[in-house]
């Protein structure tokens, strides 16, 4: 344990369903593991969060946790739902009431952000790279997201879903044939998997990542994967590989030996600190990837104050994580803000020289 601190708020207390047993199982993990793939210090309070969500809220509506939105489930819009919503459309009434209440709710639900990202993934895709159905597939209603409707479907965006779009649109700008093979750390919920299985059952997927996050994305996947999914609980000792979808504990990234053609790193490097990073660019190099794609911030985290949790001990930038790819073997080819991308971040893709 880092610190000497329990991880589960109250302390550890056995959960009698397959996955609170799962995420206890992990959080042991953590104590016996290199520091190497422990939490970081910016991780420490959103650990804690989401670990209450998990013990007083279950998972069947975890996107919609208090600690989603800060955490790992990023939101369009301004925040306003519900009865703050009605608030806000019966101030602006008497404000401006030439605005109907169907444009208020279109100005600040977030419709108009999810409608850029998306046109912006339609128009700079490279389809003839790579043949991508980008209008019938969206991400599942499992764990109540905000979706939006953005095309004469049915079918509903998030904001997770369309940043990963934005990931694989500027990798469809730069590979010689269809990936079907994808490696990610620090994936979230597990969405990315979700995206390519949709496309192609025969896709394979891993993603390591620390706990609970890492038993959220395998329950995510068991939920929403055309195929089995490999849990952290189905673990061997020793090494092991993974031939189609799968979630596993950061620590035993190092025991995978399967190889994989992509790796994808979304808004979660810039999360750790310098060697941690360093540690994960050699292990993902060894897994015989040829392409990775980086979206991360260009100046890094704000810097923790002394003594405290959360924060980057030492941020890390967007070109640190270019350099540390460098240093084995990778170059990029592609490096993209707006008006693909409009963040603080910088997509980048690199491939091996």
């Amino acid at each position: 344990m880092r610190g000497g601190r329990r991880w589960w708020p109250g302390g550890r207390e056995e959960s009698p369903d397959r996955w609170g047993a799962m995420t206890e199982q992990v959080l042991a993990g953590i104590d016996d593991c290199d520091p190497l793939y422990r939490p970081t210090n910016f991780w420490g309070p959103g650990v804690d969060r989401i670990l209450g969500d998990i013990r007083d809220r279950g998972f069947e509506r975890f996107k919609s946790w208090p600690s989603a939105a800060s955490w790992f489930y990023p939101r369009y819009g301004d925040g306003f739902a519900g009865s703050r919503m009605q608030q806000m459309i019966d101030v602006l009434a008497d404000l401006r009431p030439d605005l109907s209440e169907s444009r208020v709710r279109t100005i600040l639900g977030g419709s108009l952000e999810a409608r850029r990202d998306f046109h912006a993934v339609r128009l700079a895709w490279d389809q003839e790279r790579w043949p991508f159905d980008l209008l019938s597939f969206g991400e599942s209603e499992v764990g109540g997201p905000q979706r939006f409707r953005l095309a004469k479907t049915d079918v509903g965006w998030t904001r997770p879903y369309l940043n990963y779009l934005l990931c694989l649109t500027a990798l469809s700008r730069h590979v010689d044939a269809p990936p079907r093979s994808f490696l990610e750390i620090g994936g979230g919920f597990g969405v990315l998997g979700e995206i390519v299985t949709q496309r192609d059952p025969q896709a394979r997927y891993v993603d390591a990542d620390i706990p609970p996050l890492v038993v959220i994305a395998a329950w995510y996947l068991h939920q929403v994967s055309p195929t089995t999914v490999t849990t952290p609980a189905d673990l061997p000792e020793g090494t092991f590989e993974i031939e189609g979808v799968g979630a596993v504990p950061s620590w035993r990234l190092p025991d995978l030996r399967s190889d994989f053609e992509v790796f994808v790193n979304s808004f979660s490097f810039q999360e750790m600190e310098p060697d941690v990073v360093a540690n994960y660019a050699r292990l993902v190099a060894d897994r015989g990837v040829r392409y990775v794609v980086s979206l991360n911030s260009r100046a890094g985290k704000r810097r923790a104050a002394a003594g405290t949790e959360g924060g980057a001990l030492e941020p890390v930038t967007s070109q640190f994580i270019v350099d540390s790819f460098a240093a084995h073997g990778f170059e990029p080819v592609g490096r993209y803000g707006e008006p693909l991308i409009q963040s603080a971040g910088e997509l980048v893709v690199l491939r091996r020289r």
